[in-house]
């Protein structure tokens, strides 16, 4: 194996079902090798970070780049290499065994292929990996793939949904004896990874943001949409995804349409359900910052209509330590 960025094994097991269930997305594999073909060039040099079993480095080689470096953190590189030679691609792939952050290529790519992102996109490390790779792993004039992200939301009226969110709703949060009472509003305040329906949305989906990898914009927002009510019911909180733009042409989406969406959707529970009405227009609020001790990303999420008011906020359901909202000279 080519190993440009050799670094210590750590001694943890690879979850390799999980690199199998990716596989499971044919959709969007298929997506990415039909955005590469067009996309690579005889002359590119290509980077792929976050590489897992190769698949989009197999891709990138068999359209033609000149060299593919497939950075990947994990031991799971290392059927990326067998397989890089089981298919005859091994000669043109570098794998690069390390953190995308630490590593050091021997030259600068004219393609970047990523995908290791959250369900709505933003998580944490994202941002300063995409600014450490422009800097240090491409060239002037580069390309990304994704070249862009565009976020959307829409408010939710799935009562079922909500509930999968407050697992120890029928036992009264308790368990063998346990007051566990405090683990509800924990569930409330966090956001949750689900595969949305289509029919839960109360409105039309609005896209909130849209991100070009290649500038050195902020991905964090907090935004504000008035949305109008397309059904009488109740909204239960709010669902958050996005779409990527692969190519010029080409865009992948991962909103509740794609029954195939590997990533599923974000769905950002109400504490106070609110009751709205066909025609009502509500304003949703939906707000991504970052932790300046951690980097944690922080959500909050908001609501008003004319029955009232909902707020949710992810660092609200976390117990803090005693003592650590206490003043010091």
């Amino acid at each position: 194996m080519n190993n440009a960025g050799a670094g210590p094994v750590r001694e943890e097991g690879v979850d390799y079902n999980y690199y199998a269930r990716l596989l499971m997305g044919k959709h969007r594999i298929r997506a990415f090798q039909s955005a590469l073909q067009a996309a690579v060039r005889p002359s590119d040099v290509v980077v792929e970070i976050g590489a897992g079993v190769g698949t989009y480095s197999f891709f990138a080689a068999q359209s033609g780049a000149k060299r593919v470096y497939a950075i990947e953190k994990e031991r799971v590189i290392h059927v990326a290499e067998g397989l890089a030679a089981r298919n005859g691609l091994a000669e043109r792939i570098t794998f690069v065994l390390g953190d995308s952050m630490e590593v050091v290529l021997p030259e600068k790519g004219d393609l970047l292929v990523l995908e290791h992102f959250s369900s709505l996109f933003v998580r944490r490390g994202i941002e300063e990996l995409m600014h450490d790779a422009l800097e240090r792993h491409l060239k002037q004039g580069c390309r990304i793939m994704p070249q862009a992200v565009s976020l959307f939301m829409a408010p939710i009226g799935d009562e079922a949904l909500w509930k999968t969110c407050l697992t120890l709703e029928d036992d009264s949060y308790r368990l063998c004896g346990l007051d566990l009472g405090l683990l509800r509003q924990m569930m409330l305040d966090s956001p949750h990874v689900r595969t949305i329906e289509p029919k839960a949305l109360l409105a039309e989906p609005r896209t909130f943001k849209t991100i070009n990898l290649k500038q050195s914009e902020s991905y964090l927002f907090d935004e504000v949409l008035a949305v109008r009510i397309d059904r009488s019911g109740t909204m239960y909180g709010i669902a958050g995804w996005f779409d990527l733009q692969l190519t010029e042409t080409q865009i992948l989406s991962n909103g509740p349409s794609n029954p195939d969406s590997t990533w599923a959707q974000v769905f950002f529970p109400f504490s106070n359900p609110l009751r709205v009405t066909q025609g009502e227009t509500v304003t949703l609020r939906l707000s991504c910052t970052r932790s300046a001790h951690t980097r944690d990303i922080w959500w909050t999420w908001q609501a008003s209509a004319s029955s009232g008011l909902a707020d949710n906020r992810s660092f609200q359901g976390i117990p803090l330590p005693r003592g650590s909202l206490s003043s010091h000279d």
